[in-house]
């Protein structure tokens, strides 16, 4: 069995989460005490909640705990010491998963190993981040490299949250109304046709043709819903290949509108990373690497590698941008301004605010737009099924008049 022991140490004063194996709790006290530990409190390990702990604990919140680490450094800790409170704080609630990450970070500090090298060990953390804390490692600023970082993947995520709110009320939209159509066809529209061949009455050809439907649904019903199920199978698989993601977006971006709005998506990440790298130290090529893989589209990233080498054979930043493609007149003027003033990590941070709020403009105007479009399709559906089902009861209403 595996416990957590929150111990304190006498030979360096400090408090400390330790991790044993034993059979039982008393073996594990005396396997603390042997190694000269004061064990504060002590708390088993269920192997039933093993799983479900795991996958609570595999998720690094980076962005979190780059403001946590900031906010202890600042108040005056140092990074061991920080690390430790963070180690502490998880283990009390339970979360010893990653209590066991920042014990791992915390040693190697102790060990003489710099903070950007022990992240890179740890293999949980954005080479991004590793590389900002590198260089601001060099001057000590990391307290605000991680402050800066924390704010790039809140930006980031918030983007990526509204993206995400945009596209679930048109899937609720089409999902509940092909449910319903399914329910009409497969359900109420057979027995309409019952009530038909009972009464032998006339009835016209477009309800006829829905009425076939309808039978076709009752009948082939399992597999029709095996149909569904494959589909719903290959769309969540499709989610999970980057490569399918890949070449769905390329062809989506074939659409004017969505091409430029994907476009001011990827320099929206990208002049926000630039921001980000140049503020912690970075030269312009150096920030130009490391923020390039963030553009998702090869020919944005082929441009961005050719205004690297433009940069570094002499031409001005601006004017890279503007002849490799990467940038159009409105960043072009943005980034001469910054060229003048000697601060382009302000002029990137500024640039990544405008496209932010093209690309949440655009967003909201299509949503907008589609949540109606989308409902007057359904009902339509709907409302012609309708329709057909009771066309021949009014055509019995009128003979019978």
């Amino acid at each position: 069995m595996r416990f957590t022991l929150r111990v304190f140490d006498s030979a360096s004063g400090a408090v400390r989460i330790q991790w044993l194996e034993a059979a039982s709790e008393l073996e594990a006290q005396e396997l603390a005490r042997s190694r000269g530990l004061q064990i504060l409190s002590l708390q088993a390990q269920r192997s039933s909640l093993g799983w479900l702990r795991w996958k609570r604990t595999a998720r690094l919140d980076v962005a979190d705990w780059c403001q946590q680490l900031a906010r202890l450094l600042r108040a005056g800790m140092s990074l061991p010491e920080a690390l430790e409170a963070q180690a502490l704080r998880l283990a009390e609630s339970g979360d010893s998963g990653l209590a066991q990450l920042y014990e791992k970070l915390r040693l190697s500090l102790l060990e003489g190993r710099r903070l950007s090298a022990a992240l890179r060990n740890a293999g949980s953390f954005p080479e991004m981040l590793i590389a900002a804390i590198q260089a601001s490692e060099r001057s000590g600023r990391v307290a605000s490299a991680l402050e800066e970082y924390a704010r790039h993947e809140s930006a980031m995520r918030d983007l990526r949250r509204k993206i995400v709110n945009a596209s679930i009320y048109p899937t609720l939209v089409i999902g509940f109304g092909s449910f319903v159509a399914l329910f009409l066809l497969g359900y109420v529209v057979p027995r309409f046709a019952k009530v038909f061949t009972d009464t032998r009455a006339q009835v016209s050809l477009p309800t006829r043709f829905i009425l076939r439907i309808g039978n076709a649904v009752q009948h082939h019903g399992l597999l029709i819903a095996t149909g569904i199920a494959a589909l719903v199978a290959l769309l969540v698989w499709m989610a999970g290949n980057a490569q399918v993601r890949t070449a769905l977006a390329r062809w989506v971006e074939r659409i004017g509108p969505i091409r430029r709005w994907v476009r001011d998506l990827q320099l929206a990440r990208i002049s926000q990373s630039m921001a980000m790298l140049l503020a912690n130290g970075f030269t312009v090529p150096e920030a130009m690497r490391l923020a390039g893989p963030q553009a998702m589209r090869p020919d944005l990233r082929e441009a961005m590698r050719q205004a690297t080498s433009m940069i570094e054979t002499g031409e001005t930043t601006s004017g890279a941008w503007r002849r490799a493609g990467v940038a159009q007149a409105f960043a072009t003027r943005v980034l001469q301004a910054g060229e003048r003033t000697g601060d382009l990590a302000a002029c990137f941070d500024s640039l990544a605010q405008t496209y932010r709020i093209q690309v949440e403009t655009q967003l909201e105007r299509a949503s907008r737009l589609a949540e109606p479009i989308l409902l007057l399709l359904v009902a339509s559906l709907i409302g012609t099924i309708v329709v057909m089902m009771y066309l021949p009861i009014v055509d019995l209403a009128t003979a019978a008049g």
